[in-house]
């Protein structure tokens, strides 16, 4: 069981290195104790499809 399921959100600041918190934060755990789910999933690569920056 995952102990941390990031939103969306968190997950584009990420992608754009916007906060350095949170990548320390998450630099720190195991792999496994992290997840996003389906809908968030689908929400990223939705995004990214219509982002003038898919990659």
């Amino acid at each position: 069981m995952s102990d941390y399921l990031l939103d969306a959100n968190v997950c584009i600041e990420l992608l754009r290195g916007k906060n350095a918190t949170i990548a320390t934060k998450l630099a720190k755990l195991n792999p496994q104790q992290v997840a996003i789910c389906s809908v968030v999933k689908a929400e990223l690569f939705f995004g990214a499809n219509r982002s003038t920056n898919p990659k």
